[in-house]
């Protein structure tokens, strides 16, 4: 068992006048809390550091390897226990509960404004117990191949799975999340406890509080909660498998026709080199703030492309950054994709050779410092704030003086090291063909 910090690390922002404390619990669990005095609403997560990507790994000179989309199936089953779905525990307490999984994470979460004690024991033990019946396990199963060819019918989601698949060669980032009918269908429930003895060993989750709490109350409470539900084995000694990844994308171009009434085009660029860290958080500043730049609403040239009738309302343009990959999406609806992909392409090319203006980054600098902000007005969005550093295993606290040490000749640095028009994949989705196009 691990030594708990009692005491508690109180960690301080004078600059935002926030403050968090952060510990250890005897089980091995990381524990913080963020307290928002003066909020009714209390929110409780349980973090995973395990997402859908890592589906192989080595343990013991021994390479393990799962189905696709087995984080995700997991996440599904832990719900379930032999007195019944822990969904409606929550509900009966009036709490809202629920959970996610990422490439690189799994979150576990309940919001509640009374009985949080019993909602904080209920969310311990449906992370740290395991129950898979094999009946459940099959029941779930049929659920999940539903989930997933629902999906397949979401032309958002289709369009952005397609561009994952056209930038990355190697990368499990281009596996859906989920995974296919085919690999939900090998899972079993020996993979499922396989998986979680490996991943949901407390050392590898963080317990994250954020309400009007006095945290070392938090912290005697959930030592004891977690305490009651965690395995007294030892944490294992894993280590996570990651192809090379080349620079290139891996195709082009893809395309498909689905019933949709206008076409959507995606154009992603692949980042390369992705560090980590506080490095990885500030790339993903600069690069929100460049894209931004680029292809928001206010920008000349997004008018232009509406004005033009190539775009709509849900064009737009951002960066995803976590540990391993990051990518810039940029796109939406039109009626003249090869036509916008020139555009686009255009703007970008302008953008590298004669940079973008000074006082336009600075206003996108600000509207990115005025969101962090924001980030700290109620429990929910500061957990999510939280959950991001967490990912990216960078301080929060750092992020003010990070974006006001941005620059604009690192901004245009970042534009010409990001988007560049040789290397970057489309994923086209165009209406269904009508029957006399068929025929013909």
């Amino acid at each position: 068992m691990v030594k708990p910090n009692s005491k508690l690390k109180a960690i301080r922002d004078k600059q935002l006048g926030e403050m968090r404390h952060e510990g250890v619990l005897s089980c091995g669990m990381k524990l913080l809390v963020a307290p928002r005095p003066g909020f009714t609403k209390k929110v409780a997560f349980v973090v995973a550091d395990y997402g859908s990507t890592d589906s192989a790994w080595l343990s013991g000179g021994k390479r393990i390897h799962v189905p696709d989309g087995i984080a995700h199936f997991l996440e599904h089953q832990l719900f379930k226990k032999q007195k019944g779905d822990l969904t409606d525990v929550f509900s009966e307490r009036g709490a809202y509960c629920n959970a996610h999984t990422s490439h690189t994470q799994t979150a576990y979460y309940f919001e509640c404004t009374e009985r949080f004690d019993e909602n904080l024991d209920t969310l311990l033990e449906l992370a740290l117990t395991p129950y898979f019946d094999r009946k459940l396990v099959d029941t779930e199963r049929d659920i999940i191949i539903q989930e997933i060819n629902q999906y397949r019918d979401h032309p958002g989601w289709v369009s952005f799975q397609q561009l994952l698949e056209s930038l990355y060669v190697k990368h499990p980032i281009r596996i859906d999340i989920a995974g296919t009918a085919e690999t939900v269908s090998a899972v079993t429930p020996e993979m499922l406890a396989l998986c979680h003895g490996t991943f949901y060993h407390p050392s590898n989750l963080t317990l994250l509080v954020t309400g009007d709490f006095k945290p070392a109350e938090v912290f005697k409470l959930a030592d004891k909660l977690a305490g009651k539900w965690a395995p007294g084995t030892p944490a294992p000694h894993i280590s996570r498998e990651r192809p090379l990844e080349p620079h290139q994308v891996a195709r082009p171009k893809a395309q498909r026709r689905m019933f949709v009434s206008r076409a959507r085009l995606l154009m992603g660029f692949k980042d390369a080199h992705m560090p980590e860290g506080p490095e990885l958080t500030r790339r993903d500043l600069v690069s929100t703030i460049a894209l931004d730049a680029l292809f928001s609403r206010e920008s000349e040239a997004v008018e232009r492309l509406y004005n033009a009738r190539l775009i709509g309302a849900d064009f737009g343009a951002g960066y995803q950054a976590e540990r391993g990959f990051g990518y810039a999406v940029i796109g939406g609806e039109t009626t003249q994709p090869e036509e916008l992909e020139r555009e686009v392409v255009k703007i970008i090319e302008q953008a590298r050779e004669q940079g973008v203006d000074a006082s336009d980054i600075e206003r996108k600098r600000r509207k990115v410092f005025g969101r962090f902000l924001r980030s700290f007005n109620d429990p929910e969005s500061t957990a999510y704030a939280y959950l991001s550093s967490i990912g990216q295993r960078s301080e929060l606290f750092d992020i003010p003086e990070m974006l006001e040490s941005v620059s604009a000749g690192e901004v245009n640095q970042r534009i010409r090291d990001l988007l560049t028009p040789g290397n970057y994949a489309t994923s086209l989705l165009l209406p269904q063909a009508a029957a006399s196009e068929r025929e013909a």
